[in-house]
């Protein structure tokens, strides 16, 4: 009997163990670039301004978001979200998929009271340098907004 129960309490000592061991943490410096690059790449989208959204995104990004795309999903967002409020973004955590790295921000928007949720995607480039390779938008507004 006392050998099952301790089987039993090991059972879940050895899932945890398993996987924390198969979670490798994320490197500090894609976090930070993720902060700083979301930060601008939410100010460029107020501002309409495709030079500065430019500057940390990878060739993908670059070609499925052309300036008309995000001049589009810009005013997208200010008719349904409202505008960005500057250093509102709340970092909520990250996952990696893929080799990716998603982080999750709350943005205050404002139209949107309980905030926007920002996923931005970050890969490492053939260089070493990290890019955003991805992001979505999500709130209740942006939900019932159709996006044309």
């Amino acid at each position: 009997m006392k050998r099952k129960s301790l089987i039993l309490l090991l059972l879940p000592v050895l899932i945890l163990m398993q996987l924390v061991m198969g979670c490798r943490p994320v490197d500090e410096k894609a976090i930070s670039f993720a902060d700083q690059a979301t930060e601008k790449y939410l100010v460029a989208l107020n501002d309409q301004d495709y030079s500065a959204y430019k500057e940390d995104m990878d060739a993908g990004m670059l070609e499925a978001v052309t300036e008309e795309e995000f001049i589009k999903f810009s005013l997208y967002l200010k008719e349904n979200a409202g505008e960005y409020m500057p250093d509102s973004k709340k970092y909520s955590g990250y996952t990696t998929k893929n080799g990716n790295i998603l982080v999750v921000y709350r943005a205050g928007y404002t139209l949107e009271k309980e905030g926007v949720v920002v996923t931005t995607v970050i890969s490492k480039s053939s260089e070493g340098t990290y890019k955003i390779s991805g992001s979505w938008f999500d709130s209740p507004k942006l939900r019932e907004a159709e996006y044309k």
